[in-house]
């Protein structure tokens, strides 16, 4: 073989080529020798992903002199800043744009392994990655040549994008000032009711999904924790909550967030304690921030180096997230947020348990040696509210990383709860203890369980017409793909299928995006919402897909080529996969096959298995 032409443009290539391999497409026609490299990704899931966390892995015990980068940063006796950096975080869903196309190029270095090129060809305008093939090519002694498309200018000027553009040793202080000047209003707010607290189980998450109905009594609600709150009320558990506030169309103010910690803990007869992080706020404490992100910055240089030694071919894509964690906003921020964790945790009288919204972010990993260092008992659970999907890399390190030796360990909850058999299986296969592994009832889902009954309600008063319901994304770029598949393929779709939208609560949706389709949108719970529909249509990587497929209705799923498959249902019968307008046409055509409810969680409203960790010995732990 000669070249290898490697596509990353949206357009179809119209030069000669020996061998076609598209970076971001599904189109694979080998007797054509065109190839795909996200199906490529696909067929080597397992290998690809592992040597992925093992890079990671390697990049904590690359050593400085006499000490390991995680020696190298320890900022505590019992915590190395290095498990807070996004290098570690591998958030490939929201933070780390580079992560998916690492895994992509270790895909083509196979490749180029099992096949024999002599020049390599790569339009893209990522400037990134053609510095990585560029020295991927060098080493492999192939030629490379890079056609760089031209990118449209954009004239217009936001403060983000200026923002943005400022070395990272102004955009500290900037970031730090306004979130002061946003949250300050939170200062001391529920702080005294903190310290002479008298319950012994504390739950960490976010001020964000409140119910608002409850919200209007004075009462915590929350759709994390759904039942949780009530059960708690009945059996007079007391509780203490720290909450991480986000700004939210409910909550859209630190003032209207004071109010409500303010009801929560005036609220007669309640057990329970509220407080949010930023009520730690103090001056002394903002000192110690900025003595830490200095600490940090002068070690940046020699951090920087030696992984780039590390990281090989790959450092272009890795470069960023290495300088943004040693100086940038993400520094400052998670710095913060552990001065102001091991503030609250100090703060509060020794806890029997404690249990948190598990997601891996960085922060979690500082709450998690806040708890330890303040002596709080080793029962604290990690809760992964959601399912656990495959390729979101957060939820995976190497299995070395599990082996506790001591201190600068990778901070670990002493037990994650688990919501059912799958989450538990995904768990075990990638290396995690079984022991440190508890079975809990799933929350978000917990409305499922009486599910079916209603379903067979609503067979009597169906709709002549299919009704396909439509759920954004998360990521407000997921959405716009998915919606512009579906516009692409109304002109060829029967009119008399009508379209449900809701969006997702933090991504409204473009109704330019929905020209063609016969539509209402609608903010409803989805429970009510999958009882009027006969498909479900879902972005790529929203947990709402779960909900339809456990109520027993038809999935469509669609795939983002720019990313990996980040569906909560890979892999999993049934669920249908689509790229491109003909696959999306042809699903929506499939006559109706709906099920009795599915079984992925654990559902029984009782919280059997919630009760047993609540009242479990935190010295047998």
């Amino acid at each position: 073989m000669d070249s290898l032409l490697v596509w990353d443009a949206e357009n179809y290539p119209i030069d000669d080529y020996d061998t076609l391999i598209y970076w971001n497409g599904f189109l694979n026609i080998k007797e054509d020798k065109i190839f795909s490299l996200p199906l490529l990704v696909e067929e080597n899931a397992e290998s690809l992903r592992s040597k992925y966390l093992k890079l990671i892995y390697e990049f904590g015990k690359a050593r400085i002199g006499n000490q390991s980068v995680v020696e190298y940063l320890q900022i505590r006796q019992n915590l190395s800043y290095w498990w807070m950096t996004l290098l570690v975080e591998k958030c490939n869903y929201a933070k780390s744009a580079q992560i998916n196309n690492i895994i992509k190029l270790m895909a083509l270095e196979e490749w180029l392994h099992e096949n024999s090129y002599k020049k390599i060809q790569l339009v893209t305008l990522n400037n990134e990655l053609a510095d990585a093939i560029s020295l991927l090519s060098k080493k492999l002694l192939i030629d490379f040549e890079w056609k760089k498309i031209s990118k449209e200018k954009n004239s217009t000027i936001s403060i983000k994008k200026v923002f943005f553009s400022l070395p990272s040793v102004i955009q500290q202080p900037i970031w730090l000032l306004k979130y002061l000047t946003f949250n300050w209003q939170l200062k001391g707010v529920g702080v005294k009711q903190w310290r002479e607290s008298p319950a012994t189980t504390t739950f960490v998450s976010y001020f964000f999904n409140i119910i608002p109905e409850k919200l209007k009594q004075g009462e915590y609600g929350s759709r994390y924790w759904t039942e949780m709150v009530e059960v708690l009320n009945k059996e007079q558990h007391a509780t203490n909550w720290l909450h991480m506030y986000v700004k939210s169309d409910l909550l859209s103010s630190a003032k209207k967030a004071r109010k409500a910690i303010q009801a929560f803990n005036r609220q007669e007869g309640s057990r329970q304690t509220h407080a949010t992080l930023a009520s730690f706020l103090t001056i002394t404490l903002i000192f110690h921030t900025l003595k830490d992100c200095y600490s940090i910055l002068k070690l940046k240089k020699s951090v920087c180096k030696v992984l780039q030694s590390k990281s090989d071919y790959f450092w272009p894509l890795f470069k960023k997230d290495c300088q943004d964690s040693m100086s940038g906003v993400t520094a400052i921020k998670t710095l913060l947020n552990f001065n102001l964790f091991e503030r609250a945790m100090i703060e509060l009288p020794i806890q029997e348990r404690g249990c948190y919204l598990q997601e891996n972010m960085g922060w979690e990993f500082g709450f998690i040696s806040a708890w330890q260092g303040a002596g709080h008992k080793r029962n604290l659970l990690g809760f992964p509210h959601a399912a656990v999907i495959y390729w979101d890399l957060r939820n995976f390190f190497d299995p070395r990383s599990y082996k506790r030796k001591g201190q600068g360990d990778l901070p670990l909850p002493d037990y994650i709860g688990v919501n059912g058999e799958k989450t538990k299986h995904i768990y075990l296969d990638g290396g995690y203890p079984e022991n440190d592994l508890i079975e809990v009832e799933s929350l978000r889902f917990l409305y499922l369980s009486d599910f079916s009954a209603h379903n067979n309600a609503a067979d009597v008063r169906r709709l002549k017409n299919k009704v396909v319901l439509v759920v954004g994304d998360y990521l407000p770029e997921n959405t716009a793909k998915q919606l512009k598949l579906l516009s692409l393929a109304a002109e060829n779709m029967e009119r008399s299928i009508h379209f449900i939208i809701k969006p997702h609560p933090a991504c409204p949706i473009n109704i330019r995006d929905l020209l063609g389709l016969n539509y209402e949108i609608s903010t409803q719970p989805i429970g009510e919402l999958l009882l009027m529909s006969d498909v479900v249509y879902s972005g790529p990587s929203t947990s709402a897909a779960i909900d339809a497929y456990c109520a027993g209705k038809s999935v469509i799923t669609m795939l983002d080529a720019e990313s990996l498959n980040l569906s909560p249902l890979r892999g999993i019968k049934g669920v249908c996969f689509v790229s491109n307008v003909k696959e999306l046409l042809a699903a929506i055509k499939v006559k109706d096959s709906r099920q009795g409810r599915r079984s992925y969680f654990h559902l029984d409203k009782e919280l059997p298995r919630w009760k047993e960790w609540l009242n479990s010995d935190p010295n047998q732990g």
